[in-house]
């Protein structure tokens, strides 16, 4: 009977009829039931509050791994577009200019002749290739080359000693810079000596001979300066080169064989714009280099 009583009290009279519904409790028993019902459901909340604090740290733990999967997202792509900048290499920008221009292969190097010098100039990552003679064709030959420097210790493949008129012929380079003849404003003492020269490789540079200056334009590094030089007026051309102001003389020689020769270029107004160039006045120049 009292089974029957707490069933009524828990589940209600009606699920228990007809035993439940004309079953009328003592206030005491309805206090008892109410209050293992309050236990009951206090039990109930706190259980439920411990699962969800469970779940919710749960959360938090997924959630800081989520976080650092992405951080470790971002780095890793920071990484790879440093890496691929590396590779790829920076577009050139030139000074001269102020234009980006097309990418140059990274860390790629060029050489240049240093005229009138056995060494090349004490500049950062520039180097010596060969040093050697200036050379070309006769000042009278109108078949003759540009200027060229010849290695001092030449190697020769199949070749005979007759002289062959039906060739194309090379003589050595020498200074005319005679005075008072001629008034020269520099290197009148090399006068008839033979011209040394040498090969210089700019390592991760690029270079450039700027004829009619004496300094380099901003961002460019000074390699040597000199004065431009090239074949008399009247003889067969070979182009100009940069001859260093403190030109040697090779093995102090000073045979005057004239073959190959070499004057200072000035400027003669006209359609050389004026007053910017002089007339009359000898001609400056400058070799420059810039890192890529």
């Amino acid at each position: 009977m009292c089974l029957v009583l707490a069933l009524c009290l828990l589940l209600g009279a009606n699920a228990l009829e007809p035993q439940c519904i004309n079953y009328a409790p003592n206030r005491f028993e309805y206090e008892h039931n109410v209050l293992e019902k309050l236990v009951y459901l206090e039990q109930f909340k706190t259980d439920a509050t411990e699962r969800i604090a469970a779940q919710v740290q749960q959360l938090h733990t997924v959630l800081g791994k989520l976080l650092y999967l992405e951080q470790f997202k971002e780095d890793a792509s920071e990484k790879i577009s440093v890496l691929e900048k590396q590779l790829q290499g920076p577009p050139t920008h030139s000074p001269l200019t102020n234009s980006t221009q097309s990418p140059v292969t990274p860390r790629s190097s060029s050489t240049y002749v240093h005229w009138g010098m056995n060494t090349c100039p004490n500049v950062t990552a520039t180097t010596m290739v060969y040093s050697g003679q200036a050379a070309g064709g006769h000042h009278l030959h109108t078949g003759s080359g540009e200027y060229i420097c010849l290695p001092n210790d030449p190697e020769y493949d199949k070749y005979n000693q007759n002289n062959d008129e039906n060739r194309s012929l090379m003589y050595g380079a020498e200074y005319e810079t005679h005075a008072p003849i001629t008034n020269p404003p520099a290197l009148s003492d090399l006068h008839d000596h033979d011209v040394p020269c040498s090969v210089c490789l700019a390592r991760g540079k690029t270079t450039l001979m700027i004829p009619g200056r004496t300094s380099c334009y901003s961002g460019w590094t000074k390699e040597y300066q000199g004065y431009l030089m090239g074949e008399y007026h009247s003889y067969q051309g070979k182009g100009y080169v940069c001859m260093d102001k403190n030109a040697e003389a090779l093995n102090g020689t000073d045979a005057d064989l004239n073959g190959a020769l070499l004057y200072f270029v000035e400027g003669r107004c006209g359609n050389l714009q004026c007053p910017q160039y002089l007339e009359g006045a000898e001609l400056a120049c400058v070799v420059c280099s810039i890192t890529i």
